[in-house]
């Protein structure tokens, strides 16, 4: 993936997790785990895997659009350092 893809990328998730309908899913899908969680009885083995199974997924897919705006982040800082790179270049042959 070229560095203009990675930044891209990195956009496009930063404006789903900052979108308010993607903020209020996660606020609702925390909350109804819980409240899930809560009513479970404690020897309800099956219903405590579904929900930490709902919950591992929910954690899963926010860890891939954050990691998706840390690669952008780092393909800036890559893009500015080849900038600074060919400016140093070129800078040198004026001298």
């Amino acid at each position: 993936m070229t560095l203009d893809e990675r930044l891209k990328r990195a956009a496009r998730a930063e404006t789903i997790l900052a979108d308010q309908i993607m903020v209020e899913a996660q606020e609702h899908i925390e909350a109804e785990c819980w409240r899930l969680f809560k009513s479970l009885q404690p020897t309800d083995a099956e219903g405590m895997a579904q929900v930490k199974a709902v919950q591992y997924m929910h954690a899963k897919y926010l860890a891939f659009l954050k990691a998706a705006v840390t690669d952008g982040k780092m393909a800036r800082l890559e893009l500015d350092q080849k900038k600074r790179g060919i400016r140093e270049r070129m800078m040198s042959l004026v001298r």
